[in-house]
């Protein structure tokens, strides 16, 4: 998703900073280089946005447009019938996504390392958007009328996260691994 030239500007910003954010993270990326990439000028920048917070937090809105809503859950909802076969999902797409050239890591749990304070707006933005993707996993618990589905739900966030970090890191195959663990996991106590 780059800029297309026939995009407001305001739209041009956003997939710029979007893709230099996700990349790059945000404290290395400047409105300089937003706006070069938008082919911009900056006080078009501030007329959209007060400021580079502002854009970071519609930055990660577009995110959870785009890799929550549109692709996980959508993905995992169109390959898998059943709550569990969903959770397991998860996994399979993961797998797919460690393995893409521009595998970028979690851009939520990212910026919520880099905002180093966490009462700012773009920490706040980045918990919700994290607790967001929790609360999707725990509607799949619930549908397996597990007892306790938040603190399911926590705990295989946990494991998504983990698997996450391992592929930034370097493990192409943490999702594979996190699977095999996930799957232990649901034939164990939490087993309905």
């Amino acid at each position: 998703m780059s800029p297309t030239e026939n995009a407001e500007p305001r739209e041009r910003l956003l997939q710029a900073a979007y893709e230099l954010f996700t990349r790059n993270g945000l404290p290395t990326v400047g409105v300089d280089r937003i706006v070069a990439e938008a082919g911009v000028a900056k006080m078009t920048l501030y007329r959209h946005f007060r400021s580079k917070d502002e854009l970071a937090i519609a930055a990660l809105e577009l995110r959870e447009q785009v890799w929550t809503n549109e692709w996980l859950t959508r993905e995992v909802e169109q390959r898998e019938a059943t709550p569990k076969g969903r959770l397991l999902a998860i996994f399979d797409l993961f797998d797919e996504w460690f393995r893409r050239d521009d595998y970028e890591g979690c851009f939520f749990t990212n910026s919520l390392i880099e905002s180093h304070d966490p009462l700012s707006r773009i920490a706040d933005e980045s918990v919700r958007k994290l607790e967001n993707v929790r609360v999707f996993v725990e509607g799949l618990a619930r549908e397996m009328e597990m007892v306790d589905a938040e603190g399911f739900s926590r705990m295989w966030q946990l494991l998504m996260l983990g698997a996450i970090t391992a592929a930034v890191r370097g493990d192409r195959e943490a999702a594979l691994r996190a699977k095999e663990i996930g799957l232990a996991v649901l034939e164990g106590p939490y087993a309905a």
